[in-house]
């Protein structure tokens, strides 16, 4: 692939949208959002129990942020720069959340193929997903990269119901001083978690979930590439 790179751009690593392997390639950042070359990202759910009720930990993107701002959003999420040999997903979740997860208590979900065009964005990305059971109370993350204002619990049982249809749910959540609760509907989200092409993916999260909650071991999985 034949791409000009800006000096100081962000790069990531060229995917093969076919196989699902890496190619060795680079390319700037903008240029894989804006004409969908594929892509490697991580995504980390965070799951906890309160009394009875199974909870996911939700991030809210920060107001500047270029796409879909102050949204709710998957609890940690970021791309692989090119190059990169560590754990991506430990070091995302010390960014955004003021966390550093160990590799061993992290639940491997695989992949999910993920494409998204949208108002100028084309985005092709092979998604690699974990969950992680962290019980800790909200008021401990914390946001540092600026790029996250806060994070919310909600109950696993209450975003069944909003994926199924547009209602009110009430969740609790830290914005980095104090304990808040709000009522939120489906516009809250990101709105592609709750798109038909995520479904699958959804699906997947949330039985996973509820697994690790109550058992502490996963066996669901995304469907192979």
């Amino acid at each position: 692939m034949q791409n000009n790179i800006e000096t100081g751009a962000e790069l990531l690593e060229v995917w093969d949208w076919e196989n699902g392997l890496p190619t060795g390639e680079p390319v700037a950042r903008d240029m894989a959002h804006r004409e969908g070359v594929p892509h490697e990202a991580v995504h980390l759910w965070i799951v906890r129990s309160r009394g009875n009720q199974s909870e996911i930990l939700f991030q809210q993107r920060a107001p500047h942020k270029e796409n879909y701002p102050d949204c709710l959003d998957i609890t940690v999420g970021g791309h692989v720069p090119y190059g990169f040999g560590g754990n991506k997903v430990s070091k995302e979740a010390r960014e955004e959340i003021g966390i550093t997860p160990a590799e061993k208590d992290l639940a491997d979900l695989g992949w999910f193929r993920y494409e998204e065009k949208n108002n100028g964005l084309f985005q092709r990305e092979f998604q690699h997903i974990f969950l992680l059971r962290d019980g800790r109370e909200l008021d401990r993350y914390r946001f540092r990269d600026g790029e996250v204002t806060g994070i919310f619990a909600v109950r696993i049982d209450d975003l069944k119901k909003i994926m199924a249809g547009n209602i009110l749910i009430e969740i609790s959540g830290y914005n980095g001083r104090d304990a808040v609760r709000k009522s939120v509907s489906r516009r809250d989200f990101h709105p592609q978690l709750l798109h038909p092409s995520m479904s699958v993916y959804m699906r997947v999260i949330l039985k996973a979930a509820e697994e690790l909650a109550a058992t502490g071991r996963v066996e669901t999985r995304m469907p192979d590439l």
